[in-house]
């Protein structure tokens, strides 16, 4: 073990004792590139040095920029280790997230490692019901698997808030199904609401990121585009309940063409009125009086279906009016970048 002093001497050039033995020693260069974060002292140790785990790890983690410089031994280290090993596997989580390359292997084996723990813990869940709902969706059994593996622990736990949230599945419109209020959600606070509702799905994961906050950095800043484009979201919800409602009553015109005399869109404008959802199907503010007591039976059919539907359709977040910034035309559903 060598002291600062001795290491800061080395680097700055100044004179030292025994100066050719300390370059001979690859412990001593690598102290020397630790504390003078120069790259270049890499070159400098032995090749068998370089390729060892610990040496490989450091400059993944510390090196991310530099990967050309030691991928090839980076490379070298993956081979020598067992594919089911944990340095194997962390290697590779820390490789994936360095090359820049979108489809490379590290990627690929990641994934591939990951997909068999999947298996192992639906076997898990499978094997016994009163279990299955203890480890919710099984981040325990990885968290058994991995505990003295945090790299690889951040990676399943980035994987399983991806399947919560965004696999097959629409983040901006989960978010308006499981909270209807959007200040209720301000007041709640973005972490604390993802928090519970991830404790919901799976405690242990929930625990997991409570220590490891940054975790969530993601769905923080896509929590927060939800919030800013949250009436704009209704509106284009809205919109698209107003099509169905006219497609259906235009459906109903086209096949009851000729049997009906009554008036079918001043029907429409009355049911509309009668849950105040002019603003949202821009109504006029003059409604011109007619007759609803007609006991024709189309009549009462068309005007019964169009009144349920229209309660069905606008039943929940309905916005009257709109005070949003955001242009309607720039509605997206936001993407999870996966570390």
């Amino acid at each position: 073990m060598y002291s600062k002093r001795l290491i800061y001497n080395y680097i700055l050039g100044n004179d030292i004792d025994n100066l050719e033995e300390l370059e001979s020693d690859n412990n001593f260069l690598f102290d020397a590139l630790k504390l003078s974060h120069d790259i270049s002292y890499y070159s400098y140790l032995d090749i068998s040095y370089r390729r060892s785990y610990d040496v490989i790890k450091y400059m993944l983690l510390n090196f991310k920029d530099n990967l050309d410089v030691y991928q090839e031994d980076a490379d070298y280290l993956l081979d020598s280790l067992d594919r089911d090993s944990l340095e194997y596997k962390e290697i590779i989580v820390l490789m994936a997230s360095i090359d820049k390359d979108v489809f490379n292997n590290y990627k690929i084996y990641r994934t591939g490692f990951y997909a068999e723990d999947r298996v192992e813990v639906g076997a898990v869940q499978n094997s016994d019901k009163e279990l299955e709902e203890l480890i919710g969706l099984g981040f325990e059994v990885v968290l058994s698997k991995y505990e003295d593996k945090p790299l690889i622990l951040d990676y399943y736990a980035i994987c399983f808030l991806y399947e919560i949230f965004y696999q097959d599945k629409n983040f901006e419109e989960m978010v308006h199904k499981n909270i209807k209020d959007k200040e209720k959600l301000i007041k709640i606070g973005n972490i604390k609401y993802l928090l519970d509702y991830i404790g919901n799905l799976d405690f242990y994961l929930k625990e997991y990121l409570e220590g490891h906050l940054y975790l969530l950095d993601n769905l923080d800043k896509d929590l927060d585009l939800v919030k800013n484009n949250w009436d704009n979201y209704i509106n284009r919800v809205n919109q698209q309940r107003v099509a169905i409602v006219y497609q259906v009553v235009d459906k109903f015109a086209e096949e009851y063409r000729g049997k009906f005399y009554f008036d079918i869109y001043a029907v429409l404008d009355k049911i509309i009125r009668k849950y105040h959802l002019e603003n949202v199907f821009g109504l006029e503010e003059v409604l011109e009086e007619f007759d609803l007591k007609d006991s024709e039976y189309l009549k009462e059919k068309y005007t019964s279906d169009i009144d349920k539907l229209i309660n069905e359709l606008f039943r929940e977040d309905v916005v009257f009016n709109d005070n949003s910034d955001y242009d309607i035309t720039d509605g997206k559903v936001v993407e999870f970048k996966k570390k």
